[in-house]
């Protein structure tokens, strides 16, 4: 039998003759279509359920440490801050015991210095003081100690002008000032090292009694007060205070510099 009268007998027959077609597989069939699309569905609600849920968690989280970081941030900030504030307050001490310690630094070698230059003011004061001066710069001398007309002669006698300054030869305390018979206005000073003289016929007393006097401090003036014959000083040198005790002017003033 050939193929051709087979196959439009069965044509023409009872058999229908169907066309191969490629099958799909069963899950893509028609019966399963709605299943795989409600599981698809399923599937896809689950993962949105499970993102709708982790999502919050994850902002959660995400928010915590940031919070965390920043409080930790700021503790860091604030701890950078507390100790730079702390070596700032520490620098600032040590700046004001320095300080402290330099003024009193500067106070005791101004203490120190001004000590120093009293100490070196007494000193050079004590040496001014214990100079010896001359009692009159003008002047020449007239008389001499010893034995003048018949009478013994107590002094030395410098000739001036009446008013010619009369000067302490060191320093020393007036004794006396004053009127004083034969001698006029005389001045009685004791210096320093004990000596005592007479200034003699002054037309002038500049001092009292009592008084400290300095090298080369006017005492009077030149006169011709009491018995004296001519403006001049009469000096005398006396061994004490009190009493009449007259030494030889000249020796001692050579001793002190001023013959």
């Amino acid at each position: 039998m050939s193929s051709r009268s087979y196959r439009g007998r069965h044509y023409a027959g009872r058999h229908r003759v169907h066309t191969r077609r490629a099958r799909l597989p069963r899950a893509l069939s028609s019966s399963f279509v709605l299943p795989t699309t409600a599981a698809a569905a399923l599937v896809v609600t689950a993962t949105a359920a499970t993102a709708a849920e982790s999502a919050p968690l994850t902002l959660d989280l995400t928010g915590q440490q940031t919070a965390m970081a920043r409080t930790q941030q700021a503790s860091d900030v604030e701890t950078v801050s507390e100790l730079a504030q702390r070596r700032q307050d520490a620098q600032m001490q040590t700046a004001a015991l320095q300080g402290r310690a330099e003024a009193q630094a500067r106070a005791a070698r101004a203490a120190k210095r001004k000590a120093e230059a009293a100490a070196a003011a007494k000193a050079k004061a004590e040496r001014e003081a214990k100079k010896w001066v001359r009692p009159i710069q003008a002047g020449h001398v007239t008389s001499l100690f010893g034995y003048r007309w018949g009478r013994h002669h107590d002094g030395v006698d410098y000739a001036a002008p009446i008013g010619t300054p009369l000067f302490a030869m060191s320093k020393g305390t007036v004794i006396s000032s004053g009127w004083n018979g034969g001698l006029g206005q005389k001045v009685v000073i004791q210096f320093w090292d004990g000596s005592v003289a007479w200034y003699g016929h002054m037309s002038r007393i500049d001092v009292y009694a009592g008084q400290t006097v300095m090298p080369g401090q006017m005492v009077g003036a030149v006169g011709n007060t009491g018995n004296s014959t001519g403006p001049h000083l009469h000096l005398e040198i006396q061994a004490a205070p009190t009493g009449d005790n007259p030494l030889n002017p000249v020796p001692w003033l050579a001793q002190h510099g001023l013959w």
